[in-house]
Protein backbone atom coordinates (compact mmCIF):
# COMPACT_ATOMS: atom_id res chain seq x y z
CA UNK A 1 0.00 0.00 0.00
CA UNK A 2 2.79 2.45 0.93
CA UNK A 3 4.60 1.85 -2.36
CA UNK A 4 1.37 2.35 -4.35
CA UNK A 5 0.55 5.61 -2.60
CA UNK A 6 4.05 6.97 -3.12
CA UNK A 7 3.95 5.96 -6.78
CA UNK A 8 0.64 7.75 -7.24
CA UNK A 9 2.04 10.80 -5.47
CA UNK A 10 5.05 10.83 -7.78
CA UNK A 11 2.76 10.71 -10.82
CA UNK A 12 0.65 13.57 -9.50
CA UNK A 13 3.71 15.66 -8.70
CA UNK A 14 5.30 14.98 -12.06
CA UNK A 15 2.12 15.91 -13.93
CA UNK A 16 1.66 19.09 -11.91
CA UNK A 17 5.24 20.31 -12.02
CA UNK A 18 4.53 22.29 -15.18
CA UNK A 19 1.34 24.32 -15.45
CA UNK A 20 1.10 26.74 -18.35
CA UNK A 21 4.88 26.78 -18.65
CA UNK A 22 5.37 27.67 -14.99
CA UNK A 23 6.96 25.28 -12.53
CA UNK A 24 4.82 24.49 -9.50
CA UNK A 25 6.42 24.60 -6.08
CA UNK A 26 6.65 21.50 -3.93
CA UNK A 27 6.44 22.17 -0.22
CA UNK A 28 8.51 20.02 2.10
CA UNK A 29 7.92 20.08 5.84
CA UNK A 30 10.98 19.65 8.04
CA UNK A 31 10.52 18.97 11.74
CA UNK A 32 13.80 19.53 13.61
CA UNK A 33 14.48 17.83 16.93
CA UNK A 34 16.13 20.81 18.65
CA UNK A 35 17.33 24.21 17.45
CA UNK A 36 17.63 26.08 20.72
CA UNK A 37 19.98 23.87 22.73
CA UNK A 38 21.58 22.10 19.76
CA UNK A 39 22.43 24.70 17.15
CA UNK A 40 24.15 21.84 15.31
CA UNK A 41 20.76 21.37 13.63
CA UNK A 42 21.20 24.73 11.90
CA UNK A 43 23.51 22.79 9.61
CA UNK A 44 20.61 20.49 8.69
CA UNK A 45 18.62 23.52 7.55
CA UNK A 46 21.63 24.72 5.58
CA UNK A 47 21.94 21.33 3.90
CA UNK A 48 18.28 21.31 2.84
CA UNK A 49 18.60 24.80 1.41
CA UNK A 50 21.85 23.97 -0.39
CA UNK A 51 20.16 21.02 -2.08
CA UNK A 52 17.33 23.28 -3.26
CA UNK A 53 19.79 25.85 -4.61
CA UNK A 54 21.64 23.16 -6.57
CA UNK A 55 18.38 21.68 -7.92
CA UNK A 56 16.27 24.70 -8.88
CA UNK A 57 14.13 22.68 -11.29
CA UNK A 58 12.70 20.77 -8.32
CA UNK A 59 11.17 24.00 -6.98
CA UNK A 60 11.36 22.72 -3.41
CA UNK A 61 10.29 25.12 -0.66
CA UNK A 62 10.66 24.30 3.02
CA UNK A 63 8.79 24.93 6.23
CA UNK A 64 11.04 24.29 9.23
CA UNK A 65 9.67 23.64 12.70
CA UNK A 66 11.54 23.22 16.01
CA UNK A 67 10.32 20.43 18.30
CA UNK A 68 12.49 21.70 21.19
CA UNK A 69 13.19 18.07 22.16
CA UNK A 70 9.55 17.69 23.17
CA UNK A 71 7.40 14.84 21.84
CA UNK A 72 4.10 16.73 22.05
CA UNK A 73 5.58 19.68 20.20
CA UNK A 74 6.97 17.34 17.54
CA UNK A 75 3.56 15.74 16.96
CA UNK A 76 1.89 19.15 16.77
CA UNK A 77 4.55 20.26 14.30
CA UNK A 78 3.82 17.31 12.03
CA UNK A 79 0.10 18.12 12.08
CA UNK A 80 0.82 21.78 11.36
CA UNK A 81 3.16 20.92 8.49
CA UNK A 82 0.54 18.75 6.83
CA UNK A 83 -2.18 21.34 7.41
CA UNK A 84 0.15 23.94 5.94
CA UNK A 85 0.36 22.01 2.69
CA UNK A 86 3.51 19.93 3.05
CA UNK A 87 3.54 17.20 0.40
CA UNK A 88 6.35 15.30 2.08
CA UNK A 89 8.00 15.47 5.49
CA UNK A 90 11.58 15.11 6.66
CA UNK A 91 11.42 14.25 10.34
CA UNK A 92 14.28 14.59 12.81
CA UNK A 93 12.43 12.95 15.70
CA UNK A 94 12.42 13.86 19.37
CA UNK A 95 12.56 10.22 20.38
CA UNK A 96 12.73 6.69 19.05
CA UNK A 97 9.08 5.80 18.51
CA UNK A 98 6.45 8.40 19.50
CA UNK A 99 5.94 9.70 15.96
CA UNK A 100 5.19 6.28 14.45
CA UNK A 101 1.37 6.36 14.88
CA UNK A 102 1.20 9.86 13.39
CA UNK A 103 3.43 8.84 10.50
CA UNK A 104 1.20 5.84 9.79
CA UNK A 105 -1.82 8.14 9.67
CA UNK A 106 -0.31 10.51 7.13
CA UNK A 107 1.48 7.90 5.05
CA UNK A 108 -1.95 6.31 4.54
CA UNK A 109 -2.99 9.66 3.06
CA UNK A 110 -0.08 9.58 0.60
CA UNK A 111 2.41 11.81 2.43
CA UNK A 112 5.87 10.20 2.51
CA UNK A 113 8.30 10.56 5.41
CA UNK A 114 12.08 10.49 5.55
CA UNK A 115 13.61 10.04 9.01
CA UNK A 116 16.80 11.92 9.81
CA UNK A 117 19.50 11.48 12.48
CA UNK A 118 17.53 9.54 15.11
CA UNK A 119 16.71 5.98 14.03
CA UNK A 120 13.22 4.77 14.92
CA UNK A 121 12.57 1.61 16.90
CA UNK A 122 9.46 -0.04 15.40
CA UNK A 123 7.54 -2.63 17.40
CA UNK A 124 6.78 -4.58 14.22
CA UNK A 125 7.36 -4.44 10.48
CA UNK A 126 3.95 -2.76 10.12
CA UNK A 127 5.41 0.26 11.94
CA UNK A 128 8.06 0.83 9.27
CA UNK A 129 6.18 3.33 7.14
CA UNK A 130 8.99 5.81 6.45
CA UNK A 131 10.88 5.62 3.17
CA UNK A 132 14.41 5.67 4.53
CA UNK A 133 16.53 6.60 7.51
CA UNK A 134 19.22 9.17 6.77
CA UNK A 135 21.59 9.20 9.71
CA UNK A 136 25.19 8.78 10.65
CA UNK A 137 26.40 5.45 11.97
CA UNK A 138 26.26 6.16 15.70
CA UNK A 139 28.57 3.29 16.59
CA UNK A 140 31.08 4.56 14.03
CA UNK A 141 31.06 7.95 15.76
CA UNK A 142 32.08 6.27 19.00
CA UNK A 143 34.67 4.13 17.23
CA UNK A 144 36.27 7.17 15.62
CA UNK A 145 36.44 8.92 18.98
CA UNK A 146 37.89 5.77 20.53
CA UNK A 147 40.57 5.62 17.85
CA UNK A 148 41.62 9.19 18.68
CA UNK A 149 41.79 8.27 22.36
CA UNK A 150 43.83 5.14 21.65
CA UNK A 151 46.50 7.08 19.76
CA UNK A 152 47.00 9.27 22.82
CA UNK A 153 46.82 6.42 25.33
CA UNK A 154 49.67 4.68 23.51
CA UNK A 155 51.94 7.55 24.56
CA UNK A 156 51.26 7.06 28.29
CA UNK A 157 53.19 3.80 28.74
CA UNK A 158 50.45 2.22 30.86
CA UNK A 159 48.34 -0.84 30.12
CA UNK A 160 45.41 0.12 32.36
CA UNK A 161 44.30 3.62 31.32
CA UNK A 162 41.07 5.10 32.62
CA UNK A 163 38.51 6.60 30.25
CA UNK A 164 35.22 8.31 31.06
CA UNK A 165 32.31 8.43 28.62
CA UNK A 166 29.32 10.66 29.42
CA UNK A 167 26.27 9.15 27.77
CA UNK A 168 22.69 10.35 27.32
CA UNK A 169 20.40 7.56 28.55
CA UNK A 170 17.36 9.46 27.28
CA UNK A 171 18.66 8.96 23.74
CA UNK A 172 18.21 5.19 23.95
CA UNK A 173 20.01 3.09 21.35
CA UNK A 174 21.69 6.16 19.87
CA UNK A 175 23.54 6.72 23.13
CA UNK A 176 24.30 3.02 23.59
CA UNK A 177 25.82 2.75 20.13
CA UNK A 178 28.14 5.72 20.64
CA UNK A 179 29.30 4.50 24.03
CA UNK A 180 29.84 0.91 22.92
CA UNK A 181 31.75 2.01 19.83
CA UNK A 182 34.10 4.06 22.01
CA UNK A 183 34.40 1.40 24.71
CA UNK A 184 35.08 -1.50 22.38
CA UNK A 185 37.69 0.42 20.38
CA UNK A 186 39.63 1.34 23.50
CA UNK A 187 39.39 -2.16 24.97
CA UNK A 188 40.59 -3.72 21.72
CA UNK A 189 43.86 -1.82 22.13
CA UNK A 190 43.98 -1.84 25.94
CA UNK A 191 42.21 -4.91 27.34
CA UNK A 192 42.99 -3.81 30.91
CA UNK A 193 41.56 -0.33 30.46
CA UNK A 194 38.85 0.85 32.82
CA UNK A 195 35.95 2.45 30.94
CA UNK A 196 33.60 4.46 33.14
CA UNK A 197 30.16 5.28 31.78
CA UNK A 198 28.24 8.11 33.42
CA UNK A 199 24.77 9.01 32.18
CA UNK A 200 23.68 12.64 32.07
CA UNK A 201 19.96 12.43 32.78
CA UNK A 202 19.68 16.17 33.24
CA UNK A 203 19.34 18.82 30.57
CA UNK A 204 22.08 17.36 28.38
CA UNK A 205 23.79 20.74 28.44
CA UNK A 206 27.24 22.00 29.31
CA UNK A 207 25.98 22.95 32.75
CA UNK A 208 24.46 19.55 33.52
CA UNK A 209 27.60 17.79 32.28
CA UNK A 210 29.79 20.07 34.37
CA UNK A 211 27.80 19.23 37.50
CA UNK A 212 28.05 15.53 36.72
CA UNK A 213 31.79 15.77 36.12
CA UNK A 214 32.34 17.63 39.37
CA UNK A 215 30.90 14.65 41.22
CA UNK A 216 32.94 12.15 39.22
CA UNK A 217 36.17 14.02 39.92
CA UNK A 218 35.60 13.73 43.65
CA UNK A 219 35.73 9.94 43.52
CA UNK A 220 38.10 9.27 40.58
CA UNK A 221 41.73 10.02 41.36
CA UNK A 222 42.87 9.42 37.77
CA UNK A 223 41.10 9.88 34.45
CA UNK A 224 43.12 9.83 31.26
CA UNK A 225 40.56 10.60 28.56
CA UNK A 226 36.99 11.91 28.55
CA UNK A 227 34.57 11.53 25.65
CA UNK A 228 30.81 11.84 25.52
CA UNK A 229 27.57 11.66 23.59
CA UNK A 230 28.07 15.13 22.12
CA UNK A 231 30.13 18.26 22.58
CA UNK A 232 27.86 19.75 25.23
CA UNK A 233 28.68 16.80 27.47
CA UNK A 234 32.42 16.92 26.80
CA UNK A 235 32.81 20.69 27.07
CA UNK A 236 30.93 20.65 30.36
CA UNK A 237 33.31 17.97 31.63
CA UNK A 238 36.29 19.98 30.39
CA UNK A 239 35.10 23.06 32.27
CA UNK A 240 34.78 21.05 35.47
CA UNK A 241 38.24 19.52 35.06
CA UNK A 242 39.85 22.89 34.46
CA UNK A 243 38.16 24.36 37.54
CA UNK A 244 39.47 21.43 39.60
CA UNK A 245 42.97 21.72 38.10
CA UNK A 246 42.81 18.14 36.83
CA UNK A 247 45.45 18.66 34.19
CA UNK A 248 46.04 14.95 33.49
CA UNK A 249 42.75 14.64 31.56
CA UNK A 250 42.43 14.90 27.77
CA UNK A 251 39.19 15.29 25.82
CA UNK A 252 37.59 14.06 22.59
CA UNK A 253 34.44 15.75 21.30
CA UNK A 254 31.66 14.42 19.09
CA UNK A 255 29.38 16.33 16.68
CA UNK A 256 30.85 19.73 15.81
CA UNK A 257 31.31 22.73 18.10
CA UNK A 258 32.97 26.08 17.47
CA UNK A 259 34.64 26.17 20.90
CA UNK A 260 36.09 22.68 20.50
CA UNK A 261 37.41 23.40 17.01
CA UNK A 262 38.88 26.66 18.30
CA UNK A 263 40.66 24.80 21.11
CA UNK A 264 42.12 22.32 18.62
CA UNK A 265 43.15 25.02 16.14
CA UNK A 266 44.80 27.15 18.82
CA UNK A 267 46.76 24.22 20.22
CA UNK A 268 44.91 23.69 23.49
CA UNK A 269 46.85 20.70 24.85
CA UNK A 270 43.82 19.19 26.55
CA UNK A 271 41.87 18.50 23.35
CA UNK A 272 42.83 15.44 21.33
CA UNK A 273 40.23 15.81 18.62
CA UNK A 274 36.68 16.28 17.43
CA UNK A 275 34.68 13.63 15.58
CA UNK A 276 32.61 15.51 13.02
CA UNK A 277 29.00 14.54 12.52
CA UNK A 278 28.30 16.70 9.48
CA UNK A 279 24.79 18.19 9.74
CA UNK A 280 24.93 19.91 6.36
CA UNK A 281 25.42 16.61 4.56
CA UNK A 282 22.63 15.14 6.68
CA UNK A 283 20.13 17.79 5.56
CA UNK A 284 21.32 17.61 1.98
CA UNK A 285 21.01 13.84 1.74
CA UNK A 286 17.62 13.78 3.48
CA UNK A 287 16.32 16.22 0.87
CA UNK A 288 17.77 14.12 -1.94
CA UNK A 289 16.00 11.09 -0.48
CA UNK A 290 12.58 12.77 -0.32
CA UNK A 291 13.10 14.05 -3.87
CA UNK A 292 13.85 10.58 -5.21
CA UNK A 293 10.70 9.25 -3.59
CA UNK A 294 8.29 12.08 -4.38
CA UNK A 295 9.43 13.29 -7.78
CA UNK A 296 11.38 10.43 -9.31
CA UNK A 297 9.17 7.70 -7.85
CA UNK A 298 12.16 5.59 -6.86
CA UNK A 299 12.15 2.79 -4.34
CA UNK A 300 15.07 3.66 -2.10
CA UNK A 301 16.90 1.59 0.54
CA UNK A 302 15.53 1.63 4.07
CA UNK A 303 18.88 2.96 5.31
CA UNK A 304 20.51 5.74 3.31
CA UNK A 305 24.27 5.52 2.85
CA UNK A 306 26.26 8.35 4.45
CA UNK A 307 30.03 8.85 4.66
CA UNK A 308 31.79 7.63 7.80
CA UNK A 309 32.51 10.28 10.45
CA UNK A 310 35.75 12.22 10.26
CA UNK A 311 38.16 12.79 13.14
CA UNK A 312 39.51 16.35 13.26
CA UNK A 313 42.77 16.48 15.20
CA UNK A 314 45.62 18.94 15.71
CA UNK A 315 47.40 17.20 12.82
CA UNK A 316 44.67 17.82 10.23
CA UNK A 317 42.52 20.68 11.53
CA UNK A 318 44.17 23.08 9.07
CA UNK A 319 42.58 21.09 6.23
CA UNK A 320 39.11 22.13 7.40
CA UNK A 321 37.71 25.58 6.66
CA UNK A 322 35.52 25.32 9.74
CA UNK A 323 35.68 29.06 10.51
CA UNK A 324 33.41 29.59 7.49
CA UNK A 325 30.87 26.89 8.32
CA UNK A 326 27.64 28.86 8.63
CA UNK A 327 26.02 26.49 11.10
CA UNK A 328 28.71 26.75 13.78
Amino acid sequence: MKKLLVTLLAVVLASSMVLGGAVAETKIGVSIMELTAYTWYLGVIQGCEEWAEEHPDAEFTFQFEDSRSDVSTMLNNIDNLVTGGAQGIILFPADASSAIPTMKQYVAQGIPFVIGDYAQEPASEDDIVWETFVGHDMRALGEAAGAVAVEYLKTLDKDDPVCLFISRPTSGQVSTDRFEGFRDTVLAAFPNARIIEEGDVGAGSRDSAQSLMENVLQREAVIDVVCGHNDAEVVGAYNAAMSANRTEIKFVGIAGDRDVLTYITEGNEYWLGEVLQDPVDLGYQATEAIYQVMVEGKEIPLVWDLPLPQAITPDNVAEYDWQNWEWL
